[in-house]
């Protein structure tokens, strides 16, 4: 058996964008929300932009980074 997570996005049936794991059990991972504003400014994109958050998040973060991978990463972000 592997140790490596299955994640997944999902839209819930109030907007928000979630990760969480597969099996879909406890809290998400990460929680998107867009204002009305917003959404309705992105429209059908806005799973896609909220995709692309999340693996900006994930391949900047150094939570899922191997030890000998890791990069320093400005911390201010724009």
């Amino acid at each position: 058996m592997s140790d490596t997570a299955i994640l997944e996005i999902v839209e819930l049936s109030d907007g928000e964008i979630v990760l969480r794991p597969a099996e879909g059990e406890g809290e998400p991972l990460m929680r998107i929300r867009f204002s009305e504003e917003a959404a309705e400014l992105l429209r059908q994109s806005r799973f896609e932009v909220a995709q692309e958050m999340i693996d900006h998040a994930i391949t900047r973060s150094k939570l899922w980074q191997e030890e000998s991978d890791e990069q320093a990463f400005p911390a201010t972000l724009h």
